[in-house]
């Protein structure tokens, strides 16, 4: 059996290090002097394993979403369909832990780098089929799909959840992870009960 090598233990080493400085810094805030650092690392490790910090924000991006996927994932196993798995999916989205909130930082980095980046666009996009796959089972009795109107409810749950959460993390608003729970639940049950 052939041996697997340092490489991929050293590129998740450097992606956890890097998604740790983006949700603290920012990526305009990320240096690869302060990446090399927090990984344990040399700037020539990280420049050996990655083209350009962009790079590097991208695969921060891809760890913490596969992340997050299991994370949300296990949320909602063994529930049945109903208000009670969205609501479920939501908290552990929602949550106020340092996982939770280093990975929405990692992702409102990731979209506001996109503008730029083709790459990192089809990235983002690859994990949003995921996370509306996992959406759609949690919305699975509590919606019927298609929406009523040119958006899936998927897309339009995403869109109010992400709009609040980060509302939450950039203002002065006094928003809550189950505020904004309670919100998106509304949309979804409030919005059905008038059809």
């Amino acid at each position: 059996m052939p041996r697997l090598g340092m490489g991929p233990i050293r590129r998740e080493q450097i992606c956890r290090a890097a998604a740790a400085v983006i949700a603290r810094e920012g990526f305009a805030g990320t240096t690869m002097r302060e990446l090399a650092r927090e990984a344990g690392a040399s700037t020539g490790m990280l420049n050996h394993y990655f083209a350009n910090r962009r790079e590097i924000l991208t695969q921060a991006l891809v760890f913490v979403a596969e992340r997050s996927q299991e994370r949300y994932e296990a949320a909602i196993e063994g529930l049945p369909p109903g208000r009670g798995r969205l609501e479920a999916l939501l908290d552990s989205v929602l949550g106020d832990d340092a996982e939770a909130v280093e990975t929405w930082r990692v992702w409102i980095s990731a979209h506001g780098e996109a503008v730029h980046s083709p790459t990192l666009r089809r990235a983002i996009e690859e994990r949003l089929n995921d996370w509306f796959e996992l959406l759609g089972r949690a919305l699975e009795g509590v919606v019927d799909e298609p929406a009523e109107g040119p958006l899936p409810w998927t897309w339009r749950v995403d869109a109010m959840l992400t709009g609040l959460a980060i509302q939450a993390m950039t203002s002065e608003a006094e928003l809550s992870g189950e505020m904004i729970r309670d919100q998106v639940v509304e949309l979804v049950v409030g919005e059905r009960s008038m059809i």
